[in-house]
């Protein structure tokens, strides 16, 4: 088995082996806290592995279950008490705001404690702009500032002081009923009110510090109407309570963790979400300098700014991949792969280079496609593609360099 086909097994293995069912069956108390029933509110890439870990705990205590999760995502739960929606990622459609508008009614009408259970991609599957925004303008304002290579933490301050539903808004149509909330975060050094922008938690951040990032990655926008967010001295912010219970971090620990048991001296980086071309400058530094059977580990998520190109057909793990691929030493190989099984646009998982991927790509047509933000196409011909779809999972991306033994 050579490099390429072990990383594939250890990525394949990673994303299959981190329970997100099982972990939150294993965090909830034996049965809700100061309430005689509960409904469930989950959101996110994670939401039908979360609702069905909290049905097998609480089940004779759940009133009714509303998940909200993106196309394609596996859902093979059948209980009657669940109402299942799906809407698009990465932007909003008119089924994101007809999600965002239920999870508000169920907030409500509960009449007992309000389990949110909230994963990576929940700020697109469920969201209503306030008054004055439409969600046409709403979908441009995020397009701008994702090509303008904004962070995730400043895209969902911005988020959050456009939309009814973000930014403890949750909380508030419930109040004065008791939430809880359990996070599966996807965001690197991401806090809780950064995972699905924060539909139940305290903001810290003010709508004049979403104006100032507007100001910075998308300008024509920087007079829309915003909201004050749910603050954490605000009455209603003592009615939840929030817990991370799986992050990136997670993500790079089990894969290591499997990389060991394979014989691998194994090396975990702190997650990062920087520029890409400064991740794949630390890369090929780190890749020359590896011994024999030594592997780097991290969850990471670069940031890849456009500059007003029209992009073609790719993702940011496959992009990270392709700039690094030629300069990789020929026994050096390197996983990029999205754990959500999405990738961009690119209809795959990210991608595996090494010295094949150079062997059937020369690094002019290389270059050109990094230019067009194009590659999906060259992992294909190189058959150094990751296969895609959705995986139920969203805890950011995992990188593996590995040095032959």
């Amino acid at each position: 088995m050579n490099l390429r086909e072990q990383l594939f097994q250890i990525f394949q293995a990673t994303v299959t082996s981190t329970d997100v069912a099982t972990r939150v069956h294993d965090v909830l108390p034996a049965r809700p806290p100061r309430a005689l029933s509960a409904s469930i509110i989950a959101m996110g890439k994670a939401a039908p592995a979360m609702a069905a870990g909290a049905l097998e705990r609480w089940g004779p205590y759940i009133d009714k279950a509303l998940i909200v999760t993106a196309d394609g995502v596996p859902c093979g739960l059948t209980d009657p008490r669940i109402e299942l929606l799906r809407a698009p990622h990465p932007l909003p459609d008119a089924r994101s705001v007809a999600a965002a508008i239920r999870a508000i009614d169920v907030a409500r009408e509960a009449p007992g404690l309000v389990l949110a259970l909230v994963s990576g991609g929940a700020s697109s599957l469920v969201a209503v702009p306030i008054d004055g925004i439409s969600l046409e303008e709403k979908r441009e304002i995020i397009t701008g500032m994702m090509g303008s290579g904004a962070t995730i933490q400043e895209l969902n301050t911005v988020r959050r002081h456009i939309s009814k539903v973000k930014g403890g808004g949750l909380t508030r149509a419930a109040a004065p009923t008791h939430t809880l909330a359990y996070l599966v975060s996807d965001v690197i050094d991401g806090a809780p009110e950064d995972v699905g922008s924060g539909p139940t938690v305290p903001d810290p951040t003010t709508a004049a510090q979403a104006r100032a990032i507007l100001l910075h990655h998308a300008r024509r926008f920087r007079r829309v109407p915003m909201k004050e967010t749910l603050k954490p001295g605000d009455p209603e912010a003592s009615l939840q309570k929030v817990r991370t219970i799986l992050a990136p971090e997670d993500l790079a620990r089990i894969a290591a963790d499997l990389l060991m048991k394979h014989g691998y001296g194994v090396r975990t980086l702190r997650a990062a979400s920087v520029e890409v071309q400064r991740m794949a400058s630390e890369y090929r530094a780190l890749a020359h300098g590896l011994t024999p059977g030594e592997a780097v580990v991290r969850a990471a998520e670069p940031l890849v700014a456009m500059g007003g190109v029209k992009p073609g057909r790719g993702g940011r793990a496959g992009h990270l991949a392709a700039i690094l691929a030629h300069t990789l030493p020929a026994d050096v190989a390197f996983l990029s792969g999205a754990s959500d099984g999405v990738d961009g646009a690119s209809g795959t998982a990210g991608a595996i280079v090494d010295a094949e991927f150079c062997a059937k790509i020369d690094e002019g047509t290389c270059d050109d496609a990094i230019r067009r933000f194009d590659t999906a196409r060259l992992h294909e011909e190189a058959a150094t593609a990751l296969p895609g779809g959705p995986t139920g999972l969203n805890l950011a991306d995992l990188h593996v360099l590995v040095r032959a033994r």
